[in-house]
């Protein structure tokens, strides 16, 4: 009896709550339809099939996969952000040369071209250079924005997974939504089929609480000055983006500039816990510097 085929490898993310599939080959066009049916979005940057854990989903995996494996944290959200900054910084770059390539070659003062004359071909040859130019460089500069967003989104959820006010929402929403799930289990004359699902669904909310529960139990931050200590102008050390400085104090968190690195000039929102006032060099508490830009 020979064994079953198999098409990839699947794993669920115990911290994003997702299911990752990476087919071996290409799915022909039903497969590819099925999937989609099922709720699933090709990520390319994952080279992956992704979607939110449901039963339903679960059981289109495993007609496809010998098993699915348990990850915690197959993704590293610190490294995406510093590869999409690194993704902006280049597309700045290549928009402030195409910017530079587009004014050389110009005749001086904006001079019209002198139709009949022996320059006119050249003159037109530099304008039409300028004109591509110009036209790659905005291009260039909406990808350094595309990226420059993409950037700013991964830190606002990687943030939100390490804030414990987030998780302890996340937890409440979890557990009320296992309380459902016992009132249906609870209920007369469930057939057994909605007693299987009820009961895919209960544990799989047990799981998701006790991995939310463990986050909270690890995230314990040193001591930190409130949101009241700071004001406008302020230079602190963010852990992750170096020397900033304080735009604004809001009622959460505090809006910095980042002063130095790639990603000089953007602007980042972060709760107190997460910096530190700026002291000067030699002083004994350790200033963060920002690691390598990852371009790859």
């Amino acid at each position: 009896m020979t064994s079953p085929v198999t098409n990839g490898t699947a794993c669920y993310n115990l911290d994003n709550d997702r299911l990752y599939w990476t087919p071996a080959e290409r799915l022909g066009p039903v497969d590819y339809a099925e999937a989609r049916k099922a709720g699933f979005s090709w990520w390319g940057g994952s080279a992956a099939f992704v979607a939110v854990w449901t039963p339903d989903r679960e059981d289109h995996l495993l007609r496809h996969v010998a098993e699915i494996t348990h990850e915690a944290d197959p993704d590293d959200p610190q490294a995406r952000v510093l590869r999409f900054a690194g993704y902006a910084a280049a597309a700045v770059g290549r928009s402030n040369e195409r910017v530079a390539a587009a004014m050389q070659g110009l005749p001086p003062m904006g001079e019209p071209v002198k139709y009949g004359h022996h320059s006119a071909k050249r003159h037109l040859r530099a304008l039409e250079r300028s004109d591509q130019n110009m036209r790659a460089a905005v291009e260039e500069g909406r990808k350094a924005e595309y990226w420059k967003d993409r950037a700013q989104g991964t830190e606002r959820r990687a943030r939100q997974q390490s804030d414990p006010d987030v998780v302890r929402r996340r937890i409440a929403e979890l557990e009320k939504r296992r309380r459902q799930q016992d009132r249906t289990l609870a209920r007369e004359g469930l057939s057994e089929a909605g007693r299987n699902w009820a009961t895919r669904w209960h544990e799989h909310l047990t799981l998701r609480i006790a991995f939310e529960e463990g986050r909270l139990a690890d995230l314990a931050p040193a001591p930190f000055a409130p949101l009241t200590s700071y004001k406008k102008g302020d230079v602190v050390a963010h852990q992750r983006w170096g020397k900033c400085q304080v735009l604004n104090v809001g009622r959460v968190n505090l809006k910095l500039a980042q002063l130095e690195g790639a990603t000089k000039g953007w602007t980042w929102s972060a709760p107190p816990y997460e910096v530190q006032p700026w002291l000067p060099s030699g002083s004994d508490y350790p200033q963060p510097s920002l690691p390598p830009v990852d371009k790859s």
